[in-house]
């Protein structure tokens, strides 16, 4: 190697370490001045530098520049990484915490905390999105809250105002259902493929019998009739006050999640027991109504208007208007008002009530189900009022059409500084046996 090469090359190394040092200590703009200098004193000496080897040491430095800003880069990401983990623990640890306060879960009493985040969420960029959080000092908080529940830039969180529930936390506000709706419990749930569905219904059913030797076997043709299930839409608008407190966020979704499930299933009992063809039933019958119509029920005599008219024998000879073959799988059902009037049936040497039954309380043997929705009993006049059913719940089937549908409206209550959250489901209730239930009828 010349002397003229290794005077080249140190002078080249001499710059590139002059320009890390002068990167670290002043700026990368002012240290891109470094080599210039180097190849100034290059030049003093008398030294001639070739194109290749300037652009060889250009090269150098152009490395060195994009290295340094891929370094940069990759700082910058491993901390934004960091702290994604950290805020994760952070998560972890309160959730333990409130664990260890509250201690164990009852089964089905809460939605898991991801659906109960993903509710809270939801009111949160619906807050955002009218503005009401703007004046909050913890909204940079609760933004984070749900752009971290939806995996989400804070900046994409705040562009919409209706983030539908995702079916699998769809699902969990349904088996949250299943823990208050006591329709749900009895009867059989169908899920319903389409908007409109037609289920058969055995109408006549004719006999077997015994055939002679080479005869011919007789014909026996049932008749059908096909039940019309169609997904009728019901659900209302949930009030929420817009002071949402941060760290109280996901309990507020577990309190969201519980509401919508009892508001479905209150209304899901009201239509199953009470609905009467009516308008505001859109023409649906319940249990009550539709043993009314086809003629299974008993009715007290005409004054006996009151629920403390019935007597024991009332109770019994309501069980003869339901189908044998329904008979064994069934139960009565009534208000958990009745059970003081139930105990005064019993004496010392008969009682058909037993209230602490292996399996609940019983009547006669047969199930007693407590009905929340069911006329309370008194002493006061109801005329032709529905008072206690009986039969076979399991004939009766609920469609349902899809999930729950969960959103939020920018408009709803804007002057009372509100956020509404709308809960929507789609369901039909209709009867597959006739003779499946009985109902007994105050007089007029």
């Amino acid at each position: 190697m010349t002397l003229k090469s290794k005077i080249i090359i140190g002078a080249a190394i001499l710059g590139v370490l002059l320009f890390v040092f002068a990167f670290h200590l002043v700026s990368f703009h002012a240290a891109l001045f470094i080599p210039l200098i180097a190849l100034c004193l290059l030049m003093d000496t008398g030294v001639v530098i070739s194109s290749e080897d300037l652009k060889e040491m250009i090269d150098c430095q152009k490395e060195i520049k994009d290295g340094v800003q891929e370094s940069r880069h990759t700082q910058q990401e491993h901390a934004k990484e960091i702290e994604k983990v950290k805020a994760e623990l952070n998560r972890l640890q309160k959730a333990r915490l409130e664990t260890l306060v509250r201690g164990p879960r009852r089964p089905g009493e809460l939605v898991s905390e991801s659906c109960a985040r993903h509710l809270a969420g939801i009111l949160i960029c619906s807050a955002e999105f009218q503005g009401k959080l703007r004046s909050r000092e913890d909204r940079d908080k609760l933004l984070n809250f749900a752009a971290q529940t939806f995996g989400m830039e804070t900046k994409a969180a705040l562009t919409t105002s209706d983030i539908p529930l995702p079916v699998e936390y769809g699902r969990e506000v349904v088996e949250l259902m299943w823990k208050y709706g006591q329709a749900r419990q009895y009867a059989t749930v169908y899920p319903l493929p389409t908007g409109s569905v037609k289920l058969p219904k055995l109408k006549t059913s004719p006999s077997f019998g015994f055939i002679d030797q080479s005869a011919t076997v007789p014909e026996k043709s049932p008749q059908i009739d096909f039940v019309d299930f169609v997904a009728k839409k019901a659900g209302g608008l949930i009030r929420v006050p817009s002071e949402i407190d941060a760290d109280s966020v996901v309990p507020l979704g577990n309190f969201l999640a519980r509401y919508v499930a009892r508001e479905f299933t209150k209304w899901e009992d009201t239509v199953a027991f009470l609905a009467d063809g009516t308008a505001t039933y859109k023409s649906i019958s319940g249990v009550g109504k539709k043993a009314d119509t086809l003629g299974y029920k008993i009715q007290l005599a005409a004054g006996k208007t009151a629920p403390s008219d019935i007597v024991i024998g009332d109770f019994r000879n309501l069980r003869t208007k339901v189908d044998a073959a329904a008979l064994a799988s069934s139960a009565y059902y009534m208000h958990p008002t009745h059970e003081a009037f139930l105990s005064g049936m019993n004496t010392t040497t008969n009682r058909p009530y037993i209230a602490s039954g292996p399996n609940g309380p019983t009547f006669d043997g047969f199930p007693i189900r407590w009905i929340g929705v069911l006329p309370v009993y008194d002493t006061a006049a109801h005329a032709s009022q529905y008072q206690i059913l009986f039969g076979d719940m399991t004939y009766w089937f609920l469609g349902e059409r899809g999930h729950p549908d969960i959103a939020t409206s920018r408009d709803v209550f804007f002057a009372t500084d509100e956020v509404a959250m709308r809960g929507l489901e789609r369901f039909d209730w209709q009867l597959l046996a006739d003779a499946a239930m009985a109902v007994l009828k105050l007089g007029e």
